[in-house]
């Protein structure tokens, strides 16, 4: 058998992760890559990968993986209770899997969303540059059970003198417990009222149950008169103020352009702390000078 594992249960929405791909938005495909780009780049760091190779990521609940061949590999992101043959591991810890060797990831328990780095990476099909699972530009749109996936030859330990600080405890992950998102002004934020800019600026915001790739809406409702706009190139991050006043911020697996008054647009930093939150976590706005 070549250097593989092999993905026993699939946990929830876990998928192949990467840097995206970009260039496409003519054509209507969408960057895609890790939520939180911060996570993937530590975890890869850590495992001596290139920074962008292809990582595990997973959302509440992580897979059961089965090692077929000895691999370092690292857990960041959300803080993820972990076992591996059965013992409690850490997260933000790198471990050696040897052969035949089980690793449970399963509920997060801080954050929302997790990544595990193996050496050597993850060595699926490179579609339009980018390992980053969205179908149809992807044969699936997440991991199905028991999915042999394999992967690269390991360069952990080959680079001497190589050092990286490691969160030693979960409270140094502090951007895991950050709910102030640093934002910029949108194209039309000039479009609202000074009173609206107050209200959103000054308004706590929780993540309603319509949460995922494509994007995140918010529960409170902003009342509004804003005009409407022709339809519009948008970014991930991209904050969109809709008709009903709802707020939906635009993520990784989001569309390329929208009819909506884009009114924000997230920081790099805002993108990593909001792919963190889940349902009914609360956020607020930072408006960038």
């Amino acid at each position: 058998m070549k250097d593989s594992i092999t993905i026993q249960r699939t946990g929830f929405y876990t998928t192949i992760q990467d840097k995206g791909r970009f260039g496409y938005a003519a054509l209507g495909i969408p960057e895609s890559g890790a939520m939180d780009r911060k996570a993937m780049l530590l975890a890869n760091a850590l495992v001596n990968n290139d920074e962008y190779e292809a990582v595990l990521e997973y959302t509440l609940v992580g897979p059961t993986i089965e090692f077929h061949c000895d691999r370092h590999f690292v857990i960041t992101g959300g803080i993820t209770e972990a076992r591996l043959q059965n013992n409690p591991i850490e997260n933000y810890t790198i471990y050696l899997a040897c052969k035949g060797d089980i690793l449970e990831l399963k509920k997060i328990t801080k954050g929302c969303r997790g990544y595990l780095a193996i050496t050597g990476g993850l060595q699926t099909s490179d579609v339009l540059g980018s390992k980053s699972m969205y179908a149809p530009i992807t044969s699936s749109r997440h991991i199905h059970k028991v999915t042999e996936i394999l992967v690269g030859a390991t360069t952990y330990g080959t680079a001497k003198g190589a050092r990286i600080k490691v969160p030693k405890s979960i409270e140094d992950a502090s951007y895991l417990f950050q709910s102030v998102l640093k934002v910029y002004k949108g194209p039309e934020y000039d479009f609202l009222s000074s009173h609206l800019r107050k209200y959103i600026e000054e308004t706590s915001f929780s993540i309603s149950k319509l949460w995922n790739r494509m994007a995140i809406q918010l529960e409170e409702t902003v009342p509004h008169d804003t005009p409407s706009i022709r339809t519009g190139p948008v970014i991930p991050g991209t904050i969109q103020l809709t008709p009903s006043g709802r707020l939906m911020v635009l993520m990784k697996d989001c569309q390329v352009t929208g009819g909506y008054p884009r009114i924000l647009q997230l920081s790099e930093s805002a993108m990593d702390i909001v792919a963190q939150k889940k349902q009914g976590d609360v956020i607020s706005f930072l408006l960038a000078d």
